[in-house]
């Protein structure tokens, strides 16, 4: 959620407007486009995005198993960690 806000952030300092989203990555595009650098453990962030949407409104998405959900915990503890 961090994430999502800082880059709507970043946009509306530039007066870019965007779409009503909550897609990670569809806004990190859009920072991009502006020529602002993004570090990245930010870029990282990104790979949140489906799972963003997902908690915000379930049901869209495939359902996941056990096995991808532990693999998904594991391989990004430490982008939420960088996100606090």
């Amino acid at each position: 959620m961090k994430a999502l806000i800082r880059f709507k952030a970043v946009l509306t300092a530039f007066r870019i407007r965007f779409p009503h989203t909550h897609s990670l990555s569809e806004l990190l595009t859009l920072v991009e486009q502006v020529g602002q650098a993004i570090p990245e453990r930010v870029r990282e962030s990104a790979r949140l995005s489906d799972y963003a949407v997902e908690a915000r409104y379930p049901g869209l998405a495939e359902p996941v198993t056990q096995a991808e959900g532990i693999c998904w915990l594991f391989s990004n503890l430490n982008i939420l960690e960088s996100l606090k």
